[in-house]
């Protein structure tokens, strides 16, 4: 994966935005951890695929998306990584492959509950 930018024209910066791929324990229902990454502002989209994965796009790096994670979740496992196209092989539908090595072209809905959807 480039690390290519959107560009915010009103702070005049460039914003690098990130994929990242979220698994949490099942301790965690999955309605609430819907509920936190939709209500989270640092996670500007993401989808799930799978039961407890989840593919989350960020302008933060994976310390500090790390840290505001924990904070929702407390005490609940859970593992963040970076996605980077040249190292990550599978079988995804080409959609979400362009949300890995694409993560700055928004995806339709902003926020989604599925890949299904």
């Amino acid at each position: 994966m480039s690390d290519r930018s959107a560009y915010d024209i009103k702070d005049r910066n460039f914003i690098i935005v990130k994929a990242y791929l979220f698994c949490h324990s099942n301790l965690c229902p999955e309605k609430q951890a819907q509920a936190i990454l939709s209500e989270t502002d640092a996670i500007a989209t993401w989808v799930q695929p799978f039961p407890h994965a989840v593919l989350v796009v960020s302008d933060l790096s994976v310390h500090d998306l790390t840290s505001v994670m924990r904070e929702r979740l407390d005490e609940t496992w859970f593992l963040l990584t970076e996605l980077n196209g040249a190292t990550v092989n599978g079988l995804l539908p080409g959609k979400l492959w362009r949300l890995v090595n694409d993560p700055d072209v928004p995806w339709q809905p902003s926020k989604s509950v599925s890949a299904q959807n």
